[in-house]
């Protein structure tokens, strides 16, 4: 009899485990909006000075700027939620098209892909993303790739 209690609580043991890893893998395999897809990447070192007047823009909550520098350029966000973040501005689907560039739509507080002719926006694939670089709509899976960015007194610094 004794044999029989000391093996129920392995058996428990063993079924909480499976569960849980299997609870784990579809958790990982259906959450694909963490995997950032094949996007180029180049040298970032970019250092941006929050005290000059082409940059107070970026000390405002909500505020962004284009930057040069990565594959096809960078952008800079100071999100809502008080934090910045740094993208490189090619999209996350299909990245290396001609038109797969990351654009700021301050109407909708959204990223979207595409161009502008004049001031006309073409879109390119439909993909949009929060500022924070998680897609919200069309066929991009992957976030934004994304920069590393570092706050030091009034200097942002941007790198990878």
């Amino acid at each position: 009899m004794p044999a029989d209690t000391d093996e129920k609580p392995e058996k428990d043991f063993m079924i909480m485990r499976n569960s849980l890893f299997f609870a784990i893998c579809i958790f990982f395999s259906c959450n694909k909006n963490n995997v950032t897809e094949s996007i180029p990447t180049a040298p970032v070192n970019l250092t941006i000075d929050l005290n000059l007047p082409s940059n107070q823009h970026l000390t405002v909550v909500g505020g962004f700027g284009y930057y040069t520098g990565g594959v096809k350029g960078v952008l800079v966000i100071h999100d809502y939620d008080d934090n910045w973040y740094a993208f490189e501005r090619t999209c996350a689907y299909q990245p290396m098209n001609e038109c797969s560039n990351i654009w700021v739509d301050s109407q909708s507080l959204q990223l979207k892909c595409g161009t502008y002719l004049g001031n006309t926006f073409n879109p390119c694939c439909d993909s949009r993303f929060l500022f924070n670089g998680f897609p919200t709509a069309g066929p991009a899976k992957g976030r934004l790739a994304q920069y590393k960015i570092q706050k030091n007194s009034n200097l942002l610094l941007i790198y990878n």
